[in-house]
């Protein structure tokens, strides 16, 4: 019996004692996607620029300027290939401990259900809501980069403001059983990408993590991800490659090998396929703009 515990994402975003982390990301046209993925922590973000669709809990979700973002705990989200315009985003990524461990009526009525999924809020928030939010994120945003004296108190109660502007300003439903229990079948079969996917992974891997046959679980992962498995594990696989070819000394050929390609050839096919230049190419490139 696999354990839901061991399938959760390992990275701490901020310290233990302070689990709240800034990232600031531009999205260029033409990415080759963002691998859906989740973690335990909730994530906020202002989009600054640009649009793109995301992929949220298995819908297609239109992304524009002007919108705020709001990902609870364990919500599948990426952004599908050939889905992105150019796209600046600032986020903040926290554990919903930050709000308070103690089961007081603010935890008990507000942030467990959020946090165990019994309530949910529509992932991008507009109109006049996403206004509010967002003028309180940018308060957020400013108090962690300043780091003032006393800010971790601040960010503490604008994260709670939000909190509370979400419940007080943005319409929210209960979850459902079945697609929940859909969502928690996804999450094993990434989990185990994420775990494996520097060796060969057959499709009766995949099929065994979430209990299903070959048959069935090849539909099923067509019918919720809109790609196949092998698209994604390959679309896996090129993240972390273009990731080291921006950010490591390897060589190629150490780089497509410890994205788990055996063939050089044929990563370089699918490297191309889904950035539209070489890894050559696009190690250049990347460099060249990043020395400016």
């Amino acid at each position: 019996m696999i354990e839901k515990k061991q399938y959760l994402e390992k990275t701490r975003h901020g310290s233990a004692m302070f689990p709240v982390e800034y990232y600031y990301c531009v999205y260029p046209a033409g990415l080759a996607g963002l691998p859906v993925h989740w973690h335990e922590e909730f994530e906020i973000t202002s989009v600054k620029k640009g649009n793109c669709t995301y992929m949220i809990d298995l819908s297609p979700c239109p992304v524009q300027e002007g919108d705020f973002l709001f990902l609870p705990s364990g919500v599948l989200h990426g952004i599908p290939e050939g889905k992105t315009r150019f796209l600046e985003t600032d986020s903040i990524v926290f554990h919903p401990e930050i709000l308070g461990s103690r089961k007081d009526i603010c935890q008990a009525r507000y942030v467990s259900p959020v946090e165990e999924g019994e309530v949910r809020f529509p992932p991008v928030i507009r109109g006049k809501a996403a206004e509010k939010l967002n003028r309180v994120f940018q308060k957020l945003k400013k108090s962690y980069l300043e780091k003032e004296e006393g800010y971790e108190i601040e960010v503490k109660a604008l994260l709670l403001h939000i909190t509370y502007l979400l419940f007080r300003e943005v319409p929210y439903e209960k979850n459902s059983r079945e697609k929940g229990q859909v969502v928690e079948k996804l999450k094993l079969v990434l989990q185990y990408i994420k775990e494996h996917y520097q060796h060969p992974i057959t499709v009766r891997e995949l099929a065994d993590a979430c209990h299903f046959s070959e048959y069935y679980f090849m539909r099923f992962f067509k019918q919720y991800m809109n790609m196949t498995c092998v698209e994604y594990l390959n679309q896996y696989r090129m993240e972390i490659a273009a990731g080291k070819l921006s950010g490591s000394g390897e060589s190629i050929t150490e780089i497509a090998l410890d994205a788990g390609f055996n063939n050089i050839s044929y990563f370089n096919r699918v490297f191309k396929k889904s950035f539209g230049m070489t890894p050559k190419e696009y190690r250049k490139t990347v460099r060249k703009e990043g020395s400016r």
